[in-house]
């Protein structure tokens, strides 16, 4: 798609403001004005607005946002909270429970569901808080005249009519229309995804009234860069109806369906529901045809086998280990907007990455400027005078040089050569000055040097060569060469003092160097089993020698497909080129998108990284989207699901690192909340189907998922990740989150287990009571048996914690590397004999204060449990080994 199409059209167009033109008409008609007439179009004055009118401007308007931000109902996502499948078949038990007239466990499985739903809504809204802050870090800010005083304001604040202040390295916060200006260029390229540097000028150029935005000399679009210059620039399009707007509608259009986890969880949950109805109803139905038990009573057992066997704890604390995880991602330089995508990002099996900025610093340095015999050459000779003088960079006040990223490399070799720049622009004052052209490619000045005027040329070496009229000397030649198979970037400076003839004075080599943490980051993809796509607009010989610098290339050499010839190849041909590790140069966004769609066609899990207007719809396209919080464009940021606040791969490669974990983590707290729903329904099968007194009470199995469970389930969700988690391949985006190897241990070994503890601490109690094997239980004794057997759960859940976690025994039982897991511990180990002790409280939860030496039944099942996982890895490996 053409820039021309990306910006005007109709059928994702955005309607003005009614009242006001269509911004794409409007933007001809006002540089064919003078700045005085287009503070008067634009209903502005050079003092700017006054707060009153950018009051009155911004109701009409709106916020000078991109993409609209959704309409916002807090009560939507509280309300689905409360309505998921879990929670539903919470109301289903509920419902049962009042047809039984037990009211008091009707009301303890609502005020369950109200918890949960409280919680998770409370933890969606600080995950989106964070978020918030971090993308305000990262938000365009510009300086604005108001009330004829100069303010430093966020982007989003602007309204038409505006006066804004725009300098070299700016983004360009909303449309404008150049009123002043001094020497102005822009970097378009996020907009058309050309590279090299347009002049901007405020004077009056009438343009054709179907000319885009990028095509009118006066006009400055929302999202450019500016490059060298000084401008003041009056705000004629906001918000939707700017040429930001008008792409990020194409955006919209791209549509995501649910994530991994997303379908992973749901999957999980229906397949809950239908084991735990179809187990009450069949306890129902066995009970009240094989047994004395009346159907009231089976109604009721029915019910609490169904609340046993539903995990209440585990989508609370989904949200907060979702939570956790974008928060750490948060600390290592990522910010997340989209919580699913915490976990998405783990899953990736390719990453499609840019060079510049992102596997590179994006700060040019000047390795070397060659003379025309092949020999270097200092800053002190005439080299270093056209260097200097034939050069815009500005300095400031701390020292810094500002202007043109090639300007101030020159100027960073001078002043490291021993030259003082401003020194010798006092001793050679300009005379005339011809911008740099795009179109000619290269820049002129005159100086007074020595009482002489001479021109400096800085330029393309094929530019500066043509315009002197001669060729390059062998070791000049042989330098172009090398420069180019090294992927360096050149620039050819020469001199022609009046009345003489042309000199070239000598080639200077810049590199934009490769980030020193991407090496390692590379390695750590290729051993974790994702490939690695370079997509840049570079030239295919810079190109190959970044990745070559950065290991992308491996031990053997990859093809530079350029773009031109991607366009000729069909998609099975590209499909083989990205089997592995790829490199594509010369590449335009459209083609960035194709190569996308193919990857995720073909199974893959697609991580894109982008920072350009034209990148939206392909970061938009992947299963993660990743814009530059340094040099990205705010459409860039609101496709993207995560944007880098540093730029740098490295930090990527950690966020995939942190998703990884977080699926180990979802993992092992799953595990975790099952291991205690089997210990629960165990109980409550032994008293319809062996006709014993209820070892386990509805409301202790309510306070095992929701007190003693919560806070250790959480602690499982914020374990750090292991040493090896990228030591293995991204696993298979169809493997369900309860692997069959997962269901076994959980249900068929840590289920069984710890209901065999539970269950053993309540008849260790009866027969301290006096019971005998094959005699009668006493029911007189049930409220502190049934106590026995909770803190036998509770025990069997201490020892459960520690066996989730991986290393050794030693490091299992540290608390080193995760300090929420003694917190959630002792949060266990302390509600436990509350709820056993204070009175009122245990008589809610039908517990019975049992002598305090009983509490040992929690130390005694940890150990036992630990003693039964310390077996099965033993009798595991031994497996594996043989």
């Amino acid at each position: 798609m053409s820039k021309r199409e990306l910006g005007s059209e109709d059928s994702h167009r955005q309607a003005a403001p009614e009242g006001l033109p269509d911004p794409r008409s409007l933007a001809p008609k006002l540089a064919g004005l003078s700045p005085a007439d287009r503070f008067r179009r634009l209903d502005s004055t050079p003092s700017g607005l006054s707060s009153g009118e950018v009051r009155a401007r911004r109701e009409r308007d709106g916020w000078n946002d991109p993409v609209a931000p959704a309409a916002r109902h807090r009560l939507v996502p509280l309300l689905r909270n409360f309505t998921h499948t879990l929670a539903l078949l919470l109301w289903f038990a509920a419902g049962l429970a009042l047809a039984a007239r037990i009211y008091e466990l009707a009301f303890a499985v609502v005020a369950v569901i109200a918890v949960n739903g409280v919680f998770a809504a409370a933890q969606e809204y600080r995950a989106e808080q964070v978020v918030e802050g971090l993308m305000r870090r990262v938000a365009v800010r510009s300086r604005v005249l108001r009330d004829g005083t100069w303010q430093v304001l966020p982007a989003r604040d602007l309204v038409r009519g505006d006066v804004v202040a725009l300098a070299a390295g700016d983004i360009v916060p909303a449309d404008g229309v150049l009123v002043e200006g001094d020497e102005v260029t822009l970097d378009l390229s996020m907009i058309t995804g050309e590279t090299v540097p347009v002049g901007r000028t405020p004077e009056v150029a009438p343009a054709e009234p179907e000319a885009h935005v990028s095509e009118v000399p006066a006009i400055a679009p929302a999202g450019a860069a500016v490059v060298t210059g000084s401008a003041t620039a009056l705000v004629w399009a906001t918000g939707p109806t700017s040429t930001l707007g008008q792409i990020a509608s194409l955006v919209e259009s791209v549509q995501r369906g649910e994530s991994t986890l997303e379908r992973q969880v749901r999957a999980l949950s229906w397949t809950t529901a239908v084991i735990a109805v179809l187990t009450g109803t069949g306890t129902l139905a066995l009970a009240t045809a094989f047994t004395d038990t009346s159907f009231v009573s089976a109604l009721t057992f029915a019910t609490g086998v169904i609340v046993a066997l539903v995990p209440e704890g585990m989508l609370p604390t989904l949200s907060v280990a979702l939570a956790i995880g974008a928060r750490r991602m948060a600390e290592r330089g990522a910010a997340v907007r989209r919580l699913a995508a915490v976990e998405i990002v783990g899953s990736a099996t390719v990453i499609c990455t840019d060079k510049t900025g992102t596997l590179t610093e994006n700060v040019l340095s000047v390795l070397g400027v060659d003379g025309v015999d092949g020999q270097a050459v200092r800053a002190s000779t005439r080299a270093g005078l056209a260097a200097g003088l034939c050069n815009n960079a500005r300095i400031e006040g701390d020292g810094r040089f500002t202007g043109d990223p090639i300007d101030v490399a020159l100027a960073e070799w001078m002043r490291v050569g021993g030259v003082d720049l401003e020194a010798l622009r006092a001793r050679s004052p300009r005379l005339s000055e011809t911008p740099f052209d795009a179109h000619l490619r290269l820049m002129t000045t005159t100086h007074l040097v020595d009482g002489h005027a001479t021109e400096f040329i800085k330029g393309a070496p094929e530019a500066v060569l043509a315009t002197l009229e001669t060729e390059p000397t062998p070791a000049l030649r042989a330098a172009l060469d090398a420069a180019a198979e090294a992927g360096e970037r050149v620039l050819l400076l020469a001199s022609r003092p009046e009345g003489s003839p042309a000199h070239i004075e000598g080639l200077v080599r810049f590199f934009d160097p490769p980030r020193h943490e991407v090496p390692g980051a590379i390695a750590a993809c290729r051993a974790a089993g994702i490939g690695v796509v370079m997509l840049t607009g570079d030239h295919p010989a810079t190109a190959r020698f970044v990745a070559s610098q950065v290991g992308l290339e491996g031990d053997g050499g990859l093809p530079v497909i350029e773009g031109a010839t991607l366009d000729r190849m069909g998609d099975q041909a590209v499909m083989r080129v990205l089997r592995g590790n790829a490199i594509f140069a010369r590449i335009h966004p459209e083609q960035k998108l194709r190569i996308v769609r193919l990857l995720r066609q073909s199974g893959a899990v697609v991580v894109v990284t982008g920072d350009g207007i034209n990148d939206a719809p392909a970061l938009r396209a992947a299963d993660v989207g990743v814009a530059m919080g340094r040099r990205g464009t705010e459409v860039a940021k609101q496709a993207a699901d995560i944007v880098l606040a540093d730029d740098n791969f490295a930090t990527l490669v950690a966020a995939i690192e942190e998703g990884r974990s977080l699926k180990r983590n979802i993992r092992r707290f799953v595990s975790y909340v099952f291991t205690s729903n089997v210990a629960e329904v165990m109980p409550f099968l032994c008293y319809v189907f062996l006709q014993v007194p209820l070892p386990l009470a509805v409301i202790q199995a309510l306070a095992i998922d929701v007190g003693t469970d919560l806070a250790p389930a959480l602690a499982l969700g914020a374990e750090p990740p292991a040493a090896a988690t990228m030591q293995s391949p991204p696993e298979l985006p169809g493997r369900p989150l309860m692997t069959r190897r997962l269901a076994t241990r959980t249900f068929l070994v840590f289920g069984l287990i710890e209901a065999a503890l539970g269950l053993a601490a309540y008849l260790a109690f009866y027969a301290h009571a006096g019971w005998r094997p094959f005699a009668d239980l006493d029911d007189l004794l049930v409220h502190e048996a049934s106590t026995l057997t909770f803190l036998g759960i509770v025990g069997g859940q201490v020892g459960c914690l520690f066996a989730q976690r991986d290393g050794s025994l030693r490091r299992r039982l540290s608390f080193r590397s995760n300090r929420l897991l003694g917190i959630g511990l002792a949060s266990e180990l302390l509600l436990a004999p509350v709820l056993v002790y204070v009175p009122g409280l245990n008589q809610t939860f039908q517990m019975a204060p049992v002598p305090p030496p009983w509490l040992l039944a929690i130390p005694v099942c940890a150990i036992a449990f630990l003693g039964f996982d310390l077996l099965r890895r033993s009798i595991e490996g031994r497996a594996e080994e043989g």
